[in-house]
């Protein structure tokens, strides 16, 4: 009878543990025209919504962006942004991985427009990031990798 009570009782404290809300792993949409790469986290998570754009004017790379969350964060933004190129759109390298993070506090959201970046003629050139946000000091956090669409630079 003991046994029994032990089993029972490992089989309660085991099937409490478990998380009964199915998840789905992140999924990577892109429109049509690859100007704009938008990931749509459809986790339990802290990130809603999240964009990663790059656009060229005058010979300039210009980075915009949207990271979305549920609720006001500690924190939210972009973090591990990094520039790279590539002379045939297929190979990528790093050009600049030495740029700041990016980050707000106390906001549901954090919208970036045109946000410029250095960079010489000649390449391609496209923006990979990492969207962040952090409930609180103590609390938990979510990233969501993202890349942006390709732009050529004079």
């Amino acid at each position: 009878m003991n046994k029994l009570l032990i089993s029972f009782g490992v089989i309660g404290v085991l099937a409490y543990c478990f998380p009964t809300m199915q998840t789905q792993a992140v999924s990577i949409k892109s429109n049509s025209s690859n100007t704009e790469e938008t990931i749509e986290p459809r986790t339990a998570g802290l990130i809603t919504r999240c964009t990663l754009t790059a656009t060229t004017a005058d010979n300039k790379l210009y980075l915009s962006g949207v990271t979305a969350a549920s609720s006001t964060m500690k924190s939210i933004g972009y973090k591990d942004i990094v520039v790279e190129y590539s002379t045939d759109n297929s190979h990528w390298y790093t050009e600049n991985d030495d740029i700041d993070d990016l980050l707000i506090s106390n906001s549901s959201t954090y919208s970036l427009n045109n946000y410029n970046i250095a960079v010489k003629g000649g390449y391609y050139y496209r923006i990979t990031c990492n969207h962040y946000a952090k409930v609180s000091t103590f609390g938990s956090s979510q990233t969501v990798g993202n890349t942006s669409n390709s732009v050529w630079i004079d």
